[in-house]
């Protein structure tokens, strides 16, 4: 009953407001209008219709080669479907493409035109873009969508708008649309009628003064607030032979932390290495951010991931992008990536990894602790008399014994520098993942049925994670490799390794592992080299 009021509630606010449109004009006279239902309150699966009207010249086929729009949807919107209206959708010719941000909760729907002439000189274009809502929300301005605009003329040049941020326009007597504030933001931005006078007041105090330009854009320089501030922007302007105002209240939001540039960058005196700083090397960055494993990562890590990941598709679509573009684009990307592909294996000193060493039981305690915890160890103590505190692997073996995963020795000692055979090894990985047997077990001639570690290899072996030493041979009583760890490391952390981009980017430090080792890029990817 409750359900059923909420989506009655919900259709007669959408009636009451009916549909508010914020006009964008592209080009010089390209018109892109987004159609947004205006709603107080959205509940969870709620559906809206959201409609991209594009109104193109008469003489367009002539002055206009291609288009393309890209609009990123807000992201508590889940594009459900688009409908191209009267238009026929041809391959690689006409086409909408609804594409999700990798890692992201974010929706790009990308309209685009490779040859105007196949529109059949229709000037009206409306595709309709079916969302539902993710999680309920009240209050204004519910949903914050962009485009860009791409376009090229006839002469070949191509140029672009910049990136809009689409509203709902809550004013009574004519246009103004105010961006979003934040603690640390020193502007106000929008849009409003062309050559309009505005007042911000906090109170009953102005605390900004302006105008905008022919185009109805304005800037107003403010004291940062802070959050939670409610102030007021009023428009002053003449239509119609009247004096008429709107005014738009807001409320001051935290700290805002840059994700993407949505107007383009003044010309910088950077210098960039333009070979280092490309769009090759940026799609490069995007594809291995794409791969990366964000199943274990701390909110914090991921957040940063999607945001840099989000800039880098943005600077994808810019048509003008400066060399400090991508470098700041790339360097994000790569800050964000070092925080998700962390080293769980190191080498010995600079410039040995020791891959055919044999794993030792402190080894093997510090890389497994890492991967259970995936931080930083204090405070945990070694009951074992040969395990003294001050050791680089106390912590672990003091964790790992707190786990009950490593056990000691009838003597209270736990052997430290012992070597650690493939059977032990098996034995401890089946208990951190967890993992049962999911399909028939691998016959290996030397593992007896009787065998202590028998289900353990059998579970490791039938999903892949170790493999024989050779076809019919396990060699369980024989050490594990650091080079055949490492491979078990990444394969129980579901890495992809991107040996493209390991190939183009990375540094091997190890002379002793050479490009052909059997294990050389899991060697690389362990260590985040």
């Amino acid at each position: 009953m409750k359900k059923s009021f909420n989506n009655y509630l919900f259709l007669i606010c959408t009636l009451i407001f009916s549909i508010i449109s914020t006009n964008v004009y592209a080009a010089e006279d390209i018109q892109v209008i987004l159609e947004q239902p205006a709603v107080y309150s959205a509940a969870p699966g709620d559906k809206l219709k959201y409609t991209l009207n594009v109104k193109l010249p008469k003489d367009y086929e002539n002055k206009y080669k291609s288009f393309a729009i890209t609009v990123l949807m807000d992201n508590n919107l889940e594009v459900k479907n688009t409908e191209l209206k009267d238009i026929k959708l041809q391959e690689n010719k006409i086409s909408v493409k609804t594409t999700n941000l990798t890692k992201s909760t974010q929706n790009l729907v990308t309209f685009t035109v490779s040859e105007t002439k196949l529109l059949n000189k229709k000037e009206d274009i409306k595709l309709d873009i079916n969302t539902e809502v993710k999680k309920g929300v009240k209050g204004d301005n519910l949903f914050k969508n962009s485009f860009v605009l791409t376009y090229t003329d006839r002469a070949g040049k191509e140029e672009s708008d910049p990136q809009k941020d689409l509203v709902s326009n809550t004013s009574t007597n004519g246009l103004l649309n105010v961006n979003e504030v934040f603690s640390n933001s020193k502007e106000i931005k929008g849009t409003t009628e062309k050559n309009a006078s505005l007042k911000v007041f906090l109170g009953e105090e102005i605390i900004s003064e302006g105008k905008s330009n022919d185009k109805g854009e304005f800037s107003l320089k403010i004291t940062p607030q802070k959050e939670g501030t409610e102030i007021k922007i009023v428009s002053y302007f003449k239509k119609d032979a009247e004096e008429k105002n709107s005014s738009k209240e807001i409320v001051v939001k935290e700290e805002k932390i840059e994700t993407t540039d949505l107007l383009d960058k003044e010309e910088s005196s950077e210098k960039v290495d333009v070979k280092k700083y490309n769009m090759t090397v940026l799609k490069d960055f995007l594809n291995m951010a794409d791969d990366l494993n964000v199943d274990n990562a701390s909110k914090e890590d991921y957040a940063r991931l999607k945001a840099a990941i989000a800039n880098g598709e943005y600077i994808k679509v810019k048509s003008k992008v400066l060399d400090v573009d991508y470098k700041n684009a790339i360097d994000k990307l790569e800050e964000a990536i070092k925080y998700i592909r962390k080293p769980y294996m190191t080498g010995y000193k600079e410039d040995k990894f020791g891959p055919n060493d044999k794993m030792t039981r402190a080894q093997t305690a510090v890389v497994l602790s890492r991967i259970i915890k995936d931080e930083e160890l204090e405070g945990y103590y070694s009951s074992f008399k040969d395990v003294k505190q001050d050791k680089w692997y106390a912590e672990a073996i003091g964790f790992m014994e707190e786990k009950e995963i490593l056990k000691g020795y009838k003597d209270k000692t736990f052997k430290p520098e012992k070597s650690i055979t493939r059977a032990e090894f098996a034995s401890l990985v089946s208990k951190i993942i967890d993992a049962e047997t999911e399909k028939d077990s691998i016959e290996f001639k030397d593992l007896k049925e009787n065998h202590w570690a028998k289900d353990d290899i059998d579970t490791m072996t039938s999903l892949g994670i170790m493999n024989g030493r050779t076809k019919d041979t396990f060699a369980p009583n024989e050490e594990i490799t650091r080079a055949e760890v490492a491979k078990v490391l990444n394969k129980i952390q579901k890495k992809e390794i991107n040996k493209d981009f390991i190939d183009n980017y990375s540094k091997n430090p190890f002379t002793d592992v050479k490009k052909g080792f059997w294990a050389y890029y899991d060697i690389l990817e362990i260590t985040a080299n």
